[in-house]
């Protein structure tokens, strides 16, 4: 069951963080030398692994001559170089043109450089009043690129706090459990749980594939469930043989094993049984 006053909440958030250090290690602070890439990667993160964005990443920069002929590209233009089965295509292609138009029509520029003399409040307040734009993407954007104390929340931060027993799944709105994660996390460790949380979330903790039988708080989670198990079979074996499930051996082995176990049982080969006539 989840904890109800702020303080339950970050004693128990602490724990989590902690026991997810222990399992992930230190985490990687991004370094931002291109704002305007920057933000694109952040909104294709959304519900997608950081392997899957920077694929989609790399398709736009392949399918369109720069960022700003990505801004007049039409949505499904974008939605095609994205690919159908990339998280949320559809809705990721009228955003970041739409994100770009508005920066470009307030500031003439596809580089952003006015981040650099903006505070961290400005920052924050400037991209929270773009239309279309999530919160979380303006928290992301002024935490690292003007070292803001945001804490950004997407899907994957409350479906994970929510499990985990932070706080009541589905009763928090991401602005309340964001105001909550800024109050309880201090400052020099709020991008730490926030990367933590997300590793937890595409490791372990999908919204339809749930690996709570390998997962680091399976002793504390009230949310888990060992009866689940991997969804995902293991690749072939160099391209020879098919994992079995439950197994640590391959069809092909155990083909191998067989054939050894008939030969060993078959009558002596004929130049034998001549050499025993003669």
């Amino acid at each position: 069951m989840a904890t109800h006053t702020f303080a339950d909440k970050a004693r128990r958030l602490e724990r989590v963080r902690q026991a997810l250090k222990r399992r992930f290690g230190e985490q990687a602070k991004p370094t931002v030398t291109h704002p305007t890439e920057y933000a694109i990667r952040i909104i294709l993160c959304e519900e997608a692994t950081p392997e899957q964005a920077e694929k989609a990443l790399e398709r736009l920069r392949k399918g369109f001559v720069d960022w700003n002929d990505l801004r007049v590209s039409r949505l499904r233009e974008i939605r095609d170089v994205l690919g159908p089965d990339f998280p949320r295509a559809s809705y990721k292609a009228r955003v970041i043109p739409r994100l770009l138009d508005q920066v470009f029509k307030d500031h003439n520029s596809m580089v952003w450089d006015f981040l650099e003399t903006m505070g961290k409040v400005e920052a924050r307040a400037y991209f929270e009043k773009l239309e279309d734009v999530r919160p979380f993407v303006a928290a992301t954007m002024a935490r690292d690129c003007a070292e803001a104390h945001t804490f950004p929340v997407d899907n994957d931060i409350s479906r994970t706090l929510g499990r985990v027993g932070v706080v009541q799944p589905g009763k928090e709105t991401e602005a309340a459990l964001q105001a909550f994660l800024e109050r309880a996390v201090k400052s020099t460790r709020a991008l730490e749980v926030h990367q933590l949380l997300k590793r937890l979330a595409q490791e372990f903790c999908g919204a339809e594939d749930r690996l709570c039988i390998r997962c680091v708080l399976r002793n504390m989670c009230p949310s888990v469930d060992l009866t689940r198990r991997p969804s995902k079979t293991a690749k072939a074996g160099k391209g020879k043989g098919v994992k079995v499930q439950g197994s640590g051996r391959t069809k092909e082995k155990s083909g191998r094993r067989g054939a050894a176990r008939k030969a060993a049982a078959r009558p002596p080969a004929k130049k034998a049984a001549k050499r025993r006539k003669a």
